[in-house]
Formats: C-alpha cells, sequence, structure tokens
C-alpha cells in the first residue's frame, strides 16, 4: 500500500498428512534492526516464490536518515542489517521487490542539501551481495514516495513523485533484465499538479505490463492511471478511473501474472466512500464500484488479486466511535462481496495492508489502539472460506504499527512492522506458517537383523522453523534427518516420520522394515596350542648323529610341522661375508591324531652337515608350526646354541 511521505518394502505404503495452519500460525516477532539504534517504524518487505525474504527500512544516525536491509533465506533466520544508502546522505521511504529467481531491487529517495533530491537504487543477485547505489532519476529539487514492481524475467519499475517548476508530476524508469534503468518518463499530465502528500502506486505483470495510479489535483481530485505496455518505451496517456464531479485520493493498484489489474480509492466528498475498478488483461477500465457500504467514512485503501483473478481490498471506515478495518472480495468475474469487519468494535484499527494468492487466500495487516499501544494485528482468510478471528501480533505494552506483508508461493506471509518498547524503537519480523513442511528421499530399509544398527533417512525442510522425529514400531524413537536405530527381536515394525513446524502444520510418511533373527555364530574351538621342548643330550649329539630330537606337543588333533634354520656366516658374491639364517634340516611333518606329545626327529641336509663341522659354535632356531582340522593354527619357535 502507497504510504504517504510522512516396509518392510515388503509392501511399503507411503501416506502423506498434512494439518491446516491454525488460527496462531504466526511465529514469535523477532527484532531484525540493530540494537541501540534509532530506526523509522515503515519497513518494507518483499518475498520470492520460494520463501526467500528481504525487509528494508531507515535508520538514524548522525542527524541523517540511511537506509538499511536484512534478508532471511528460505529456513533459514534474518541476516544483520546492512547499509544500502551512501554514507553521509540522507536516504529514506525504502522499498524492496523480489523476482522469482530471487534477485532483489531497493529504491529510496536520497537527500544532498536542501532542494536536491535524487531516487537511487541498489540490486542484489539471487544469494549475493548489495551493489553500490546507482541514481534512478535525475537531480530534482523535491521528490518523494517511490513505489517499485518487478516481473518475472527481473524488468523493474519504479514511479515517484518530483517537483517540476510550477507542477508536481509523477515521474517513471524502467530497469531492464540487463540491468539499464530507462531515462525517467513524466507520466502525469503535462501542466498539472498530483498530490506530493499522496504516493503514486505501481504494479506490473510477469510479461512486463506495469500499471501506475495516482491522484490529481485538478477542480475535483481524481485518480488517474497510466499503462506501459511490455517491451514499449512509452507510457499510454492516463486514464481518468474516478467519477468526475467527485473528490478522490488514496489509490492502489495490484496486477496478476496474467495482467488482470484492479485499483482501489478513496471518494472524498461527504462521506468518503472505497470504490474500485478492475481492468482485464489487454482491455479497459471498468466503471467504479462502491466497495464500502454508503455512511460510515471510509478510507487508507489497500488492494490485492491472485493467480486466478479473485481480488481482495481492506480499509478502515468510522463506525460512529471507532476506525474499524473492513474487507471485501471480488471473485474473478464476479461483483464484490458485502464487506466484512475484520478487526473488533471498540478499538481503532487503522493503516490496513493485505496480500493474496490462490495458496493461501488473503492475509491483511494493521495496528489498532488497546486504549493504550498500538498493536499490531492481522486475520487470514482461507481460499474460499471466511475471514479467521484477528490475532494480535505485537507485544503488550509496545507501541507497534505500518505493518507490511508479503506471500511467497505456498502461501507464507513474512511480516514486518516497527515497535517502540522500553529498550528502544526495533524493526520486527514475523511470519504466518501456512504451507506444511518437505519431506523427501525418504529411506526405510526393506530389512534388518536383531542387534544391529539400522539408518533411516529423510530430507526435511520448511520456510520457518521446524523438528522432524521417528517412531520405530518397537517403542523405540529418534530424531532428525539420520537416525538409527537398533532393533531387539525379529518381527515386522512400521515406522513413521513427522515434521512439524511452527506453525503446527505436520507431514507425516509411513513405511515398515523386517527384522530377522541374526544368525547363530559356529561353535566356538578351543584354541590349538603347541609346545616344543630339545634336550641337552639331543644337542650334544647332534655333531656325531647328525639328527636332533624335537619333543612336540599339542592340546588336540593336529599336524605339526618343524623346519629347522642356523646363523651362518656366507660368503658375499663380490667379497666379504655377512651372517645369514640358513636351512640346516631336512624340514617335517608329524600327525597327532589326539592331544598329546611325541618326539620328532629332525636329519641335518648336507648343506647343514658342513656347517656344523665347520664351526665350533652355531645358533640353532627350531620352527614349529601346528594346524589343527579347524584351520586353526599355532607357531613355536624355540633357540638353541650348539658349542
Amino acid at each position: 500500500m502507497p504510504v504517504p511521505a510522512l516396509l518392510l518394502v515388503l509392501v511399503v505404503a507411503m501416506l502423506s498428512t498434512t494439518g491446516s495452519a491454525s488460527a496462531s500460525g504466526w511465529l514469535k516477532p523477532k527484532d531484525i534492526s540493530a540494537a541501540n539504534e534509532v530506526v523509522d517504524g515503515r519497513p518494507d518487505v518483499a518475498a520470492d516464490p520460494a520463501g526467500n525474504a528481504i525487509a528494508v527500512w531507515e535508520r538514524h544516525t548522525g542527524g541523517k536518515e540511511i537506509v538499511e536491509a536484512s534478508e532471511r533465506p528460505a529456513g533459514g533466520d534474518w541476516s544483520e542489517p546492512e547499509i544500502l544508502s551512501v554514507p553521509g546522505e540522507e536516504g529514506e521511504q525504502s522499498q524492496v521487490a523480489i523476482d522469482e529467481a530471487g534477485n532483489a531491487i531497493a529504491v529510496w529517495v536520497t537527500a544532498d542539501g536542501v532542494s536536491s533530491f535524487v531516487i537511487r537504487s541498489a540490486v542484489r543477485p539471487p544469494g549475493g551481495a548489495w551493489s553500490e547505489p546507482e541514481d534512478v532519476s535525475d537531480t530534482i529539487s523535491a521528490a518523494g514516495s517511490p513505489m517499485l514492481a518487478i516481473d518475472a524475467a527481473s524488468e523493474a519499475v519504479a514511479v515517484w513523485t518530483a517537483f517540476d517548476n510550477p507542477d508536481v508530476i509523477v515521474q517513471a524508469a524502467v530497469r531492464s533484465a540487463s540491468g539499464e534503468w530507462s531515462e525517467p518518463d513524466d507520466i502525469s499530465p503535462a501542466g498539472e499538479d498530483v498530490t506530493p502528500l499522496e504516493a503514486p502506486d505501481v504494479a506490473i505483470d510477469a510479461a512486463g505490463n506495469a500499471i501506475a495510479v495516482w491522484k490529481l489535483e485538478a477542480s475535483d481530485d481524481i485518480v488517474q492511471a497510466a499503462l506501459r505496455p511490455a517491451g514499449q518505451e512509452d507510457w499510454t496517456a492516463p486514464d481518468d478511473l474516478s467519477e468526475a464531479g467527485h473528490n478522490a485520493g488514496e489509490p492502489a493498484v495490484a496486477m496478476n501474472d496474467a495482467g488482470e489489474a484492479v485499483t482501489v480509492w478513496t471518494r472524498l466528498d461527504g462521506p468518503d466512500i472505497v470504490q474500485g475498478a478492475v481492468r482485464p488483461a489487454g482491455g479497459a477500465w471498468a466503471a467504479p464500484d462502491d466497495l464500502s457500504n454508503a455512511g460510515p467514512e471510509a478510507g487508507q485503501p489497500d488492494v490485492a488479486i491472485d493467480e486466478a483473478g479473485e481480488a481482495t481490498a481492506v480499509w478502515h471506515r468510522f463506525d460512529g466511535n471507532d476506525f474499524i478495518v473492513q474487507g471485501a472480495v471480488r471473485p474473478a468475474g464476479d461483483d464484490w462481496a458485502e464487506p466484512d469487519d475484520l478487526s473488533a468494535s471498540g478499538q481503532d484499527g487503522t493503516s490496513p495492508v493485505v496480500a493474496a494468492n490462490v495458496a493461501l487466500g488473503a492475509v491483511a495487516m494493521w495496528h489498532r489502539s488497546d486504549g493504550a499501544k498500538l498493536r499490531v494485528q492481522a486475520a487470514v482468510r482461507p481460499s474460499g472460506g471466511e475471514w479467521l478471528k484477528p490475532d494480535t501480533l505485537s507485544r503488550a505494552g509496545e507501541n507497534a504499527g505500518f505493518p507490511e506483508v508479503a506471500l511467497d508461493a505456498a502461501g507464507d506471509a513474512i511480516a514486518v512492522f516497527g515497535r517502540s518498547g522500553t529498550d528502544g524503537p526495533f524493526v520486527q519480523a514475523t511470519g504466518y506458517d501456512f504451507a506444511p513442511p518437505q519431506l523427501s528421499d525418504l529411506l526405510i530399509p526393506a530389512a534388518g537383523t536383531v542387534g544391529e544398527p539400522v539408518r533411516f533417512g529423510v530430507s526435511s525442510f520448511d520456510v520457518f522453523p521446524f523438528a522432524t522425529s521417528w517412531t520405530f514400531g518397537d517403542g523405540g524413537s529418534g530424531a532428525g534427518n539420520t537416525p538409527s536405530h537398533v532393533y531387539a527381536a525379529p518381527g515386522a515394525y512400521p515406522v513413521t516420520v513427522s515434521t512439524v513446524d511452527a506453525g503446527g502444520n505436520t507431514t507425516t510418511r509411513i513405511g515398515a522394515i523386517g527384522i530377522t533373527a541374526a544368525a547363530k555364530p559356529p561353535p566356538p574351538s578351543h584354541q590349538i596350542e603347541l609346545g616344543l621342548q630339545i634336550e641337552e643330550e639331543s644337542l650334544r649329539k647332534l655333531r656325531r648323529t647328525g639328527t636332533l630330537s624335537v619333543t612336540a606337543s599339542v592340546n588336540k588333533a593336529a599336524s605339526v610341522a618343524l623346519k629347522g634354520r642356523a646363523k651362518l656366516r656366507v660368503r658375499r658374491a663380490r667379497g666379504g661375508t655377512r651372517t645369514k639364517l640358513v636351512q640346516v634340516f631336512v624340514p617335517k611333518t608329524a600327525r597327532f591324531d589326539e592331544a598329546g606329545e611325541r618326539e620328532v626327529t629332525l636329519t641335518l641336509s648336507k648343506r647343514g652337515r658342513n656347517a656344523l663341522r665347520s664351526l665350533s659354535q652355531v645358533r640353532l632356531l627350531i620352527a614349529g608350526e601346528a594346524r589343527d582340522d579347524t584351520g586353526g593354527t599355532a607357531a613355536k619357535t624355540v633357540a638353541r646354541t650348539l658349542r
């Protein structure tokens, strides 16, 4: 709204259950501006279809206002504020827009001196950084109320009021998808004044057709609209939307992607009533309709239109004691319905805004007085349904107001507003968690084994905070995306994974797993034991007899292989000698049919006999290896010195 310048996979059934957002699907607001800073309480917000959001606002510093921005990726948290405007220059009345791919553009008025004003902008690619500011307008002696719209292909349109002595005019500039702003065009009638204290408004469809509306100060104040057809440089001559002979003002315009447009305004001659006009895609504006009932004073309208062509308008009206917020719906191709009261009687409700899409329906926000402070409230109208009871979003005991709201494609709402408490002024953000969480890539194994960990998995996502939990069918539970579980008994077990988001929406998937008993291990076998012993008498006879008796023992039936080596000094091929282990006994294998011991006789080889004759001292190593019938082995080595 324009703001015045002031499984068993044997058979696994995957089921999904989704709970709808409750009337209290709003998240607890959080501060997104920094502490100990003085901020303007009129922030703006935009969201892309995936739920990525950006908010902009003004902060007071060094006697000037500067433009700041914070962004919140879908499923993430708000970033630290970032300054967009030029340091040392005044920056105010900021607006932001995001296209379908997540490209963002912000515009604002900057002042460098008393009578030197420029409309500036900064851009930010998806996931990237904000650019340096660039001029959108020429330097003018007075400017205000820039409004911004962006189409599916990242082409943007900005409109604003400018003082072009002696007239106040509406100007517009177009930023192409390639990134260049056009020269500003004067789109209001030459020689006529528009109202500087009422912002123009602008909307754009997916193809790039743009419509701007404003209030023209003539003999009777008139609401006018001009069209910039997609791909063309020039704007059409303005159309008068309001009735001749009646003052009108406070215009707002909305378009859907198909090019259907709706404008609302206030007819300002006693008593004030809200009127609206519709324009089919590529067609002409229809005659105005009265949206509010005759009698009570009404004003401050805002409007939204969804993809199917259903329009929702909101405004406030005076009931003789208080201002209350009302809303009316115009189904596609039909007439406006009778208005509904959105805020409660007995309390002032003003400055309403509205956003709509097919997924959610519509959400309206406003601020109202609780008798002592201003509080921010919101009401939701589900698609095809009635307005729900309003929720109060801001904290008691604090002033809060001037909300703005945007929707993602799934129907989640992202809202911002200003608050002022004992800890100072802040910009706050909240959200209406409408869309249920997403669960994908579900992993529930078909089978598992008793006593062995089974790993499960799922990919979960939601624009807002959520929690994922599991039940494994045997009384056990888990949390997160990749839990594991150990089953204690065989059987078929149902497995359920559920994700609950901040709005109470639940998404569930169900599967099954078959658990089998663990395979029985083979009966334990006794470890084979091998013993070797050499008597001194047999060792003394070795040089004479050429044989050595070795006593081998085993604890079970086995074959025992024996061999003997000696440490001998041998000649090198290139001269000299080296010590080497040399086989000096003929290897021998003995079979033990049962546990016991026996003597095994080893016989010196020819090389062994020669070595023992020539050496006075020899170090012998007798090695045995036992192997039982089950494949078990044991090894043993004994060493003796022969003198």
